[in-house]
């Protein structure tokens, strides 16, 4: 009985989001997918609803501790990044994933919200993960995170919730990561998209890929700076209406706006393939693409930084632009 009704609990907490998969009319690209986005106000009326999972992502659990959403639980920023052969910021084993959220107690029924603080760009890695594990489709990130709902003065506690283990099943997703030899088998692929969502200084080589603030980060050497051959510029920040209102732009923005001009709608292009520095903002990115309903988008997850430290021969970069 009690399963009954938590699967009619998640039923009803999912129809009170906006419709997934709404058309966007005369252009069949895109398939809007809105249900991975909810607000602060559908969140404030479904606390307490024991079919909605509510996860807070941060580097470390002070913050969470400080404060954070009434239910929410802690999820480290460790649990979604790690090193990988020298690439810092790179997904875990797909069992080290499963295992995180089998821990936090998601289960496998009932919807998730991510948020995060500041730009909210961790709450995207987590949905990330959850989409790999194939639970995107139950999973939304918190538009405006942590700050917009402090900033409407909404309910905050400090209380620690102690997760409850719950069987989780993970279906691997791999068709949606890409490797730096699964780039360089289409590097010059029509119907591959490359998005760079880099900010424009890095795209174009004027500046260097790790910043002198990061002085464990492989330092590039100029002729390897810039871009992958193809690729196209969408900062991902630009999605944001702003760095201090990091709530998303509306959607005829970042579709028509934002994304049109990166070629990912040419007739010709069947993937689009998000790729930044180590893969971290290219996750927000692959969340926007997959929010705007691009249909099959990939996240390649060691990017640049894998990419210029290989032989310039057979990993090429275009020349930067000054």
């Amino acid at each position: 009985m009690r399963r009954v009704t938590v699967a009619l609990l998640a039923a009803l907490a999912l129809a009170g989001r906006a419709a997934a998969q709404e058309p966007d009319p005369g252009d069949a690209k895109v398939t809007h997918n809105r249900d991975i986005l909810t607000t602060t106000e559908w969140l404030a009326a479904n606390l307490g609803n024991p079919a909605v999972h509510i996860i807070h992502v941060a580097f470390f659990d002070s913050a969470y501790r400080a404060g954070h959403i009434p239910g929410a639980r802690f999820l480290p920023a460790s649990a979604i990044m790690t090193t990988v052969n020298g690439v810092a910021e790179e997904f875990p084993p797909v069992a080290q994933l499963a295992t995180t959220f089998r821990d936090l107690g998601v289960g496998d029924e009932g919807s998730i919200v991510l948020y995060a603080e500041g730009s909210g760009i961790l709450a995207a890695r987590a949905w990330v993960a959850l989409d790999l594990l194939d639970h995107g489709n139950r999973a939304a990130v918190l538009d405006g995170n942590l700050g917009k709902w402090r900033a409407e003065g909404r309910q905050m506690e400090t209380a620690v919730r102690p997760a409850q283990p719950r069987p989780f099943t993970a279906r691997w997703r791999g068709d949606r990561l890409v490797s730096t030899d699964w780039v360089r088998a289409h590097l010059r692929d029509s119907t591959v998209q490359l998005v760079d969502t880099r900010s424009a200084d890095a795209f174009n080589g004027a500046e260097p890929p790790c910043p002198p603030s990061q002085p464990n980060c492989p330092q590039i050497p100029p002729a390897r700076r810039g871009h992958l051959p193809g690729a196209s510029n969408v900062f991902w920040m630009g999605a944001l209406v702003s760095p201090q209102n990091p709530v998303l732009r509306p959607m005829h923005y970042l579709h028509e706006e934002l994304w049109v001009p990166s070629g990912a709608d040419r007739p010709a292009v069947r993937t689009v393939v998000t790729y930044c520095r180590t893969g971290l903002s290219a996750s927000h990115a692959y969340f926007v693409a997959r929010y705007i309903g691009y249909h099959d988008v990939r996240l390649w997850d060691a990017s640049f930084l894998d990419w210029a430290a290989r032989p310039a021969a057979q990993y090429p970069v275009e020349a930067a632009r000054r």
